[in-house]
C-alpha cells in the first residue's frame, strides 16, 4: 500500500516547494486582511495643516500623526492642538529647537545639530516627551521623528539614536522609500518615509501603488499642505486622500499603530521560526 501511495505524497511534496508561500499569502501580513499599510505624518505642527490637512482628514475619515516640534503652543495655539488630540490623531515628538545641520542657512547660530552634546540633546527630548504626556499621549507609546532626518549631533556627528530609543516607541527618518515588514529587517528607530511634496500627484500616487504591490508599509511625510514650507496643494492632498479612502485593500494607521503592529510581528517571528523546526 505505501508503494502505491508514495507518488501522490511526493506530488504533495513538490507542490509544497514550487509554492512555499502560498499559505503566508493567505493569512497576509496585515491586519483584517488588508494588502499593505500607509501611514500619513505631519511635521513642524504649522498652520496649514490645521486650515487645510485636519479638515480634509476627518471628512475621509483617516487619521494622521503629526510631529511637533517645541512647546505645547510653538507654532500651534493650544486650542489647535487640542483640536489634533479630539480627532484622535497621534500627537508625537520632533524636539524642542528642531536642530538641524549648520549647512542650512535658516538654522539660528547655536541651534545647529552640531551644537548638540548628549546632555543638551537628553533635556530637549525629556522636554518634548512631558510635553506629549501632559497632553495625553502615553509614555511608553510616544513616536518620534528627527529633524531633517538627521541622527547625529556633534562636531563629531555621533549618533542620538541611543537617546531616542530610551524615550521612545519607534521613530522616523527621511531615507526614501518604503518598509516590507513581511521581508524582516524593518528598524523602526529609523523608518522610511517618501515626502509628500514631491514631484506630482501622480508620483504621489505611484508611490502608494508600488507599497500596495510589496505589501508593504509607506510613511508618507508632509510640512505643509495647501501653504508653508515644503508644501503639497490642498487639492492634491484631498486626493491622496481620496484614493486611500476608495481602496479596501489598505490597512491607514497612526505611525504609532503601525509600528506596533510590525513590532509585534517581529516579536513573533522567532518563536515561529523555533516551533517550525
Amino acid at each position: 500500500m505505501f508503494r502505491s501511495t508514495q507518488p501522490n505524497w511526493l506530488l504533495l511534496l513538490a507542490v509544497s516547494i514550487a509554492f512555499p508561500s502560498t499559505g503566508v499569502a493567505e493569512e497576509g501580513y496585515w491586519p483584517d486582511g488588508k494588502t499593505y499599510c500607509v501611514t500619513l505624518t505631519y511635521d513642524d505642527g504649522i498652520p496649514s495643516q490645521i486650515v487645510h490637512a485636519l479638515p480634509q482628514l476627518k471628512a475621509a475619515n483617516l487619521k494622521g500623526t503629526f510631529f511637533s516640534a517645541g512647546g505645547v503652543t510653538y507654532r500651534w495655539s493650544q486650542e489647535d492642538l487640542d483640536q489634533v488630540r479630539e480627532q484622535g490623531h497621534e500627537l508625537a515628538g520632533h524636539t524642542i529647537l528642531h536642530p538641524c545641520a549648520r549647512k542650512n542657512d535658516w538654522v539660528k547660530p547655536g541651534d545647529a545639530s552640531e551644537d548638540y552634546d548628549d546632555a543638551r540633546m537628553a533635556k530637549e527630548l525629556d522636554e518634548n516627551l512631558a510635553n506629549l504626556i501632559n497632553n495625553g499621549v502615553k509614555r511608553e507609546l510616544a513616536t518620534f521623528a528627527y529633524p531633517c532626518g538627521n541622527t547625529s549631533i556633534g562636531e563629531d556627528n555621533h549618533s542620538y539614536v541611543p537617546l531616542v530609543k530610551e524615550r521612545f516607541f519607534a521613530a522616523r527618518g527621511t531615507q526614501f522609500g518604503f518598509e516590507i515588514p513581511s521581508q524582516g529587517n524593518t528598524d523602526l528607530f529609523e523608518v522610511k518615509t517618501v515626502a509628500g511634496h514631491e514631484r506630482d500627484l501622480a508620483y504621489q500616487l505611484e508611490q502608494v501603488t508600488n507599497a500596495r504591490e510589496k505589501q508593504g508599509w509607506l510613511v508618507i511625510m508632509f510640512h505643509g499642505v495647501g501653504g508653508d514650507h515644503l508644501a503639497i496643494s490642498a487639492d492634491d492632498h484631498k486626493e491622496i486622500l481620496r484614493f486611500l479612502q476608495n481602496d479596501d485593500s489598505v490597512w491607514v494607521a497612526t505611525f504609532q499603530e503601525a509600528a506596533a503592529w510590525v513590532k509585534s510581528k517581529q516579536a513573533a517571528a522567532p518563536t515561529a521560526a523555533i516551533e517550525m523546526e
